[in-house]
């Protein structure tokens, strides 16, 4: 009777499960959602305390120092004075020494701990979050723009339609230009890497300077040229052609945009500088145009 009662409540359960599948899935997820993320509430609620007592123990550092120093190596250096004048000197020496190497690694650790933790939990931050917000922007692309679009002038909004599809074509051509070039070069060095006899020379492409480690001295010297014939037909030829046709712009204007990014703005600067100098350009050509089309130039 026993095995018959519970063998009925058991199929009964499941039977009620089964029937209100549907209802309870979304709250299975969300408590194996908040059950993984338990550990980063748990790290956000620590992480203030944490920064919080290790800035306490920095802060707080010169004045242990100061105490150990006063309060306890001149005592002890009393002592031995007491007893051994000859040594005491340099064993206080000795101690003091001791104890700033100690205050210095306690301090360094600190901060480098805060840095490391710190710099590790913003890279896990930008690592799970760009794929989230990219998705959304793709799914909503249309959407943004059509609110964007709506938020325009109507005095204005075909000129400024103009000047926003005129940078959107120059960015398209940079960028397909780019990816060509780089499809080009990787295939080229692909193949030159594997024709010298280049383990994983698909893989390790750009990469073959790594070989260093692994003895292959006697393959430096291809590798070398590949990388030099590379350069030269990147920069004189599949940059400017594939590159500087499309968006139109002239290698005194680049050079000019590389320059004055980098000397503002440093690497991130010369990254970006054709990208920039192309915008700014449409937007020189635009302000020419609506010169041209004003009073002041007609008269």
């Amino acid at each position: 009777m026993i095995v018959i009662f519970w063998t009925t409540i058991i199929a009964t359960i499941l039977v009620a499960l089964t029937l209100v599948s549907k209802i309870l899935t979304p709250f299975f997820i969300a408590g194996i959602i908040s059950y993984i993320l338990q550990p980063v509430i748990l790290v956000a609620v620590i992480l203030p305390i944490i920064y919080q007592q290790i800035t306490l123990l920095i802060n707080k550092i010169p004045a242990y120092k100061n105490y150990l120093q006063t309060e306890i190596i001149s005592v002890v250096t009393a002592q031995i004075q007491a007893v051994e004048p000859n040594i005491a000197n340099q064993i206080k020496n000795l101690i003091d020494n001791l104890a700033n190497s100690i205050f210095s690694l306690i301090t360094g650790v600190a901060n480098n701990i805060w840095h490391y933790t710190m710099a590790t939990i913003n890279m896990f931050l930008l690592l799970v979050l760009i794929p989230i917000i990219m998705f959304y922007f793709l799914r909503d692309w249309t959407k943004i723009t059509n609110n964007i679009n709506n938020l325009l002038p109507l005095k204005n909004k075909q000129k400024i339609k103009k000047i926003l599809l005129a940078i959107n074509d120059t960015l398209s051509a940079y960028i397909r230009g780019q990816l060509n070039v780089c499809l080009l070069l990787a295939t080229y060095y692909s193949i030159s890497l594997w024709i010298i006899g280049v383990d994983f020379s698909v893989l390790l492409g750009v990469l073959s300077v790594s070989y260093f480690a692994l003895g292959m001295v006697d393959k430096l010297f291809y590798i070398a040229i590949i990388y030099l014939i590379g350069g030269i037909v990147e920069g004189y030829i599949l940059t400017p052609k594939m590159i500087g046709d499309k968006i139109g712009l002239h290698p005194v204007w680049v050079i000019f945009g590389v320059l004055a990014l980098g000397n503002l703005f440093g690497f991130i600067g010369i990254f970006f500088a054709v990208p920039l100098a192309s915008i700014i350009k449409v937007l020189f050509l635009t302000a020419i145009e609506f010169y041209k089309s004003s009073r002041f130039y007609k008269t």
